[in-house]
């Protein structure tokens, strides 16, 4: 399925001296692709009825793109006529033009989800043949952009802040599949909150400025993961998916792990859930090594609604592994014997004082039991001296 705005589209190459060209009255839309002399100025555009425009001077009907050794001109509704480029025109390549560009898309999914990645393509048509001007195509920026869908009253909507969510390549890298074939392919990726959202598919560097739109919603993810470090060398390191069964097919669910440990070299983990299971648990050794480490991967499973395979992005999580913390207690321990020794010294320092303290009552009674004896002593005599 696919949405497009079409238009009947012609090509041609002018190579004449003069660098004339004309334009047929059914034309609705002409692109001039014009291949000057290094380092020359942009050309200077002369309509059928004289009007000069100029890179940096035209209506707003018209887009010009200037690179360095070329001009892309596009004009909605050129006027019939002979057209004339003046500059310093290459006599190789002269000039090219491309009239009624056809631009299609995929349709993308009524219900994605968060977090999803999903190849998404698109491509410029001529006579519904890919375009294949390479010069052209090689300048052709298209974005794909999420503009959130904010309700304001009812029937009505508000687009909020937009978010460019990936940019179509046809350069063979990655999902494209063969470079310079006029289609365009875009990993997307959904990295977006839940909510209703118009994309836009569009140019946005004035080559070829045409949009194709559609509205989407995107859903919470229907997977979770969690990440349990092991701080124990025997302990391994353990990622846990888990996949929501009201969502996804049971037994559908598996994973590609990329695993960096310290001064080791990245390993892959694949696993696979068992027939009616939506939950994996992937795992590897603590190899005790000290420094940074990571993981990252996919998740795939399959949406038990409408059977399409999903694919989600498990974003690069680091981690740091640390020696084992060894607990030294030679510094409490000798805290301890310190205090006990203080205690003893107390100790013995209460029991020397008690000692004195006894001491001295002794003396003091047996002073006192001397004195009273004494002075009993000097009574009795006393009384025993006879009167003369």
């Amino acid at each position: 399925m696919s949405i497009s705005n079409a238009w009947a589209q012609t090509e041609a190459r002018l190579t004449w001296l003069d660098n004339r060209f004309r334009v047929d009255p059914e034309i609705e839309q002409i692109t001039f692709v014009v291949t000057r002399e290094q380092s020359s100025q942009s050309v200077v555009l002369v309509a059928p009825d004289g009007r000069k425009y100029y890179a940096n001077r035209h209506p707003k009907a018209m887009s010009w793109y200037s690179d360095k050794g070329m001009d892309i001109i596009s004009i909605n509704h050129p006027m019939a006529g002979p057209w004339q480029a003046l500059g310093k025109v290459s006599v190789n390549n002269g000039i090219r033009f491309i009239s009624n560009v056809q631009l299609q898309a995929d349709a993308l999914p009524a219900q994605l989800y968060q977090t999803e990645v999903l190849k998404f393509s698109a491509k410029l048509t001529q006579n519904q043949q890919p375009l294949l001007l390479r010069d052209y195509l090689d300048r052709v920026r298209l974005k794909v952009i999420f503009y959130p869908l904010i309700s304001v009253l009812p029937n009505q909507a508000n687009d909020s802040a937009p978010i460019e969510v990936g940019q179509f390549a046809d350069d063979g890298q990655e999902y494209d599949e063969v470079a310079g074939d006029g289609i365009f392919t875009v990993a997307l990726n959904v990295d977006v909150e839940p909510g209703k959202y118009r994309v836009e598919i569009a140019s946005t560097n004035g080559v070829f400025k045409r949009v194709v739109e559609q509205t989407v919603l995107v859903y919470p993810a229907p997977i979770t993961t969690s990440f349990v470090q092991s701080h124990q060398p025997l302990t391994p390191h353990s990622v846990n998916i888990e996949a929501k069964a009201d969502q996804t097919l049971a037994g559908s669910l598996a994973a590609y792990l990329v695993v960096k440990q310290p001064q080791q070299k990245p390993t892959i983990i694949q696993q696979n859930s068992r027939l009616q299971q939506s939950h994996l648990a992937i795992s590897w050794p603590n190899d005790a090594q000290i420094g940074k480490a990571w993981w990252r991967g996919w998740a795939y499973v399959t949406d038990s609604l409408t059977q399409r395979e999903l694919v989600f992005r498990l974003s690069q999580q680091n981690y740091t592994q640390v020696a084992a913390v060894a607990v030294d207690f030679s510094a409490s321990l000798a805290q301890q014997q310190a205090k006990r020794q203080l205690i003893v010294l107390h100790e013995q320092q209460q029991q020397r004082l008690f000692w004195v303290v006894v001491t001295n009552i002794v003396i003091v009674i047996s002073v006192l039991v001397v004195l009273l004896m004494w002075r009993r002593k000097r009574a009795v005599q006393s009384d025993l001296i006879v009167p003369k």
